[in-house]
C-alpha cells in the first residue's frame, strides 16, 4: 500500500509546513535564548563589574552552569523513554519553554550573588536542553519522512547565522541597561515558542514509557566502543578545542585594557557572525575539491593562524578587522572537524553518535579550555598576547594526531551528486 501523497518524500506539503515552523522556531529560541548567546555579555559584565570576580571565576561560572549541555545525549534518552503528559515531544516542548521563561524572569529578582545566579542558570540550561533535544528529535523524524536531511540541516545552519548576527547588538545594548531587561528579553524569546508549539504541533496523548530505549542505548555504546573512526574523530575534536581559550580573558582585555564600550563589543560579535557565515559558505565550495585529510591539515593550520591575528589586537579599529577575519578563518578551519564527525559516526546511530561527539566538544570548550585560559590570565597573570601564543601553539600541535585516524576516512571527499 503506497504512502499518502501528503507524505511523499522530497516534497513539502501542507502537513509538513507546520512542523517546519515548529522546528525552526525551536532551533531559534533554544539558540538565541541560550544565556551564552543573548546574555553572554550582560552576565559576564555583571559578574565582572558588580560582583568583582576575576576572569577565572567567570569562566568557572559558565563551565558549571552549562553542565546540562554536556549530558544532552542522556537527556535525549530520558525524553525518548518517558513521555510527559502522555506525549513524547509536545509535553517537553511546552513545559520546557515555560520553565525556561520562568527561570529567565527569576534573574530579575534573584540575589546578585554567585550561588543563586548559578542555581538559576543551571536550571535554565536544563530546561533549554530538554526543549532542544525534543526539537532535534522532531527534526530527525521530519527529515527522514520527507527525505529532507540536507534542507533541514541548511535551515539550522542559516538560523545559527542569524542568531550570531543578532546576538551581538542585542547583547551589547542589554549590557548597558538595567539587568532586569536581560531577564525580560530572555523570557520573551523562550515564551514566544509556547503558542507556536501549542497551536502547530498537535500530538495525540497516550504515549507510554518505552524502557527499550535504554537497551538500544547499550547497543549503541557497544558499537561506539568498537569504532576506531569515531574514537579518533572524538579525540581530535577534543584536542582541537582543548587549547587554552581566549573567550573570557578577551572580555577582560577588551574592557580593562582597550576600554571598549559594551555596545561596541556587541558590534564586534555581529562582525564575527558575518565572517563566520562567509567561512561556512567558503567551505561548502572547497570541501568538494579537497580530501578530508587535506581539509583537516589546512583547518588546523588556519585555526592557529586565526589565533595569531590577536597579537595585533590593540585598538577598536584593529578589533573590528581582526574579529571579522578571525571568525572567517575559525569557521573555515573547524568545518572539516564537523565533516569528520559526521563521516566517523557509525551507521545506524547517527543522532546519538553525533550528539555524543558534540557533547564532548562542549566539555572541552566550556569546562576546560575557557577555564584554563582564564585561570592563566586572571590567577597567574599571563598576558593576553602570551595566551594567544599558547592557544596558537596548542592548536597547531594537534597536527601530530591526524595520522592516527583511519586512512580510508582521511581519503574521503564530498562528491557532488546529480540533481
Amino acid at each position: 500500500m503506497s504512502a499518502p501523497a501528503s507524505d511523499s518524500p522530497g516534497a513539502w506539503t501542507p502537513r509538513a509546513r507546520p512542523l517546519i515552523v515548529v522546528i525552526a522556531a525551536g532551533i531559534f529560541v533554544t539558540g538565541f535564548g541560550w544565556p551564552g548567546i543573548i546574555g553572554r555579555l550582560p552576565f559576564s559584565l555583571l559578574l565582572k563589574n558588580q560582583l568583582h570576580m576575576p576572569a577565572q571565576k567567570v569562566a568557572a561560572f559558565w563551565a558549571v552552569a552549562t553542565f546540562a549541555w554536556y549530558i544532552k545525549p542522556l537527556v535525549g534518552f530520558v525524553c525518548d523513554a518517558y513521555p510527559l503528559f502522555g506525549t513524547r515531544r509536545r509535553g517537553y516542548m511546552l513545559t520546557g519553554a515555560v520553565l525556561a521563561g520562568v527561570f529567565w524572569l527569576a534573574f530579575a529578582v534573584v540575589p546578585r550573588s554567585y550561588l543563586p545566579l548559578m542555581a538559576v542558570m543551571t536550571a535554565l540550561n536544563l530546561a533549554l536542553v530538554a526543549v532542544s533535544t525534543v526539537v532535534g528529535g522532531l527534526q530527525v523524524e521530519v527529515s527522514q519522512r520527507y527525505n529532507a536531511t540536507g534542507r533541514l540541516a541548511s535551515l539550522r545552519t542559516g538560523l545559527e547565522g542569524v542568531m550570531n548576527l543578532l546576538a551581538g547588538p542585542v547583547g551589547g545594548w542589554l549590557a548597558i541597561c538595567a539587568f532586569a531587561w536581560t531577564a525580560v528579553a530572555g523570557a520573551g524569546v523562550l515564551l514566544s515558542f509556547v503558542p507556536v508549539a501549542a497551536v502547530l504541533y498537535r500530538e495525540p496523548r497516550g504515549s507510554r514509557a518505552d524502557v527499550a530505549v535504554w537497551a538500544t542505548a547499550r547497543q549503541q555504546m557497544r558499537i561506539i566502543v568498537r569504532s576506531r573512526a569515531m574514537w579518533g574523530a572524538t579525540g581530535l575534536l577534543f584536542l582541537v578545542y582543548l587549547a587554552p581559550g581566549l573567550q573570557t580573558s578577551m572580555l577582560y582585555y577588551q574592557t580593562d585594557v582597550l576600554k571598549l564600550d559594551p555596545r561596541f563589543i556587541g558590534l564586534l560579535q555581529l562582525l564575527g557572525g558575518g565572517g563566520g557565515i562567509l567561512g561556512a559558505a567558503t567551505y561548502a565550495v572547497v570541501c568538494r575539491r579537497l580530501t578530508l585529510k587535506v581539509s583537516l591539515i589546512a583547518g588546523i593550520l588556519l585555526n592557529a593562524a586565526s589565533a595569531l591575528l590577536y597579537l595585533r589586537y590593540d585598538s577598536a579599529a584593529a578589533a573590528a578587522i581582526i574579529d571579522t577575519s578571525a571568525a572567517y578563518l575559525t569557521i573555515l578551519a573547524t568545518m572539516p572537524l564537523y565533516d569528520l564527525a559526521a563521516r566517523a559516526t557509525p551507521p545506524g546511530i547517527e543522532s546519538f553518535g553525533f550528539s555524543l561527539m558534540m557533547s564532548i566538544r562542549n566539555v572541552a570548550i566550556f569546562a576546560i579550555s575557557d577555564v584554563v585560559g582564564s585561570y592563566l590570565y586572571g590567577h597567574y597573570h599571563v598576558g593576553f598576547k602570551q595566551l594567544v601564543w599558547l592557544n596558537a601553539g596548542s592548536s597547531a600541535a594537534v597536527l601530530f594526531f591526524i595520522p592516527l585516524l583511519p586512512a580510508a576516512l582521511l581519503a574521503a571527499r564530498e562528491e557532488p551528486r546529480p540533481v
